[in-house]
């Protein structure tokens, strides 16, 4: 269901006694909850590969992340952005033991340890006072030395959450978590309005998660492929 189809469910179950904006919060609030419990669980859930929105520049050496960027996983640069003209050569942090390099963050990314290394060194990700400031609280990197010319970016990560404030904000949540969502958000606005049916929306909501989680789980069926040992026969 649509956001906005969300917030009329809600405002119905919860006979219309609470205001817009708390509604929308409650459901924020829910979105959140289940993120990052999924989160805890798998990490690489909500991983992004973004080649559009972080392009070096010569001359400037700080960066602002995409708003939902919250961990790095991989960072590679390229004059051209393509591949086959110019291979993605990977711009490691400026401490290179930290966790973002290591063969168990980036195994599924895509061989980054065997690529070419880049010149560039990244600090960060931060979040400078004035970003703080501001809804999204998007975060930055500083990248050495300076560019001196046009460098297109790979960029994977792992997505924060966005919060949700109306119908148009990002939905972040998959589909199949709508029931968990709704039933969190409408026991919430229940307990605001001292109603005792939030006891009965509870269940509701702790069912659908359970049903959301599970699915959550069992998404991957592919199995690992095997080692296959050197010497097959040796007769």
């Amino acid at each position: 269901m649509t956001l906005q189809q969300m917030f009329d469910l809600a405002q119905k179950k919860t006979y219309f006694s609470r205001p817009d904006e708390e509604i929308w919060a409650a459901i924020s609030n829910a979105a959140s909850t289940i993120f990052l419990q999924v989160e805890s669980e798998h990490r690489g859930f909500f991983r992004v590969k973004d080649t559009t929105n972080l392009i070096f520049l010569a001359g400037v050496e700080e960066y602002l992340l995409p708003a939902a960027c919250g961990e790095i996983v991989r960072l590679r640069e390229s004059t051209t952005g393509n591949p086959t003209t110019d291979p993605w050569r990977v711009v490691n942090p400026a401490d290179v033991n930290d966790d973002v390099v290591t063969s168990a963050q980036v195994d599924n990314a895509g061989d980054p340890l065997n690529s070419a290394a880049s010149t560039f060194r990244y600090v960060g990700p931060y979040l400078k006072n004035t970003d703080a400031a501001t809804a999204a609280q998007a975060q930055s990197i500083s990248i050495s030395p300076i560019p001196t010319d046009t460098r297109f970016t790979e960029l994977i990560y792992y997505a924060k959450f966005v919060d949700i404030t109306g119908p148009e904000s990002p939905k972040v949540m998959p589909n199949e978590s709508d029931g968990a969502v709704l039933w969190s958000a409408v026991e919430e606005l229940l307990v605001n309005g001292d109603d005792d049916n939030h006891i009965n929306a509870a269940a509701q909501k702790e069912e659908n998660l359970r049903w959301f989680m599970k699915w959550c789980r069992n998404r991957q069926f592919q199995q690992a492929r095997q080692v296959e040992p050197y010497v097959m026969d040796l007769d």
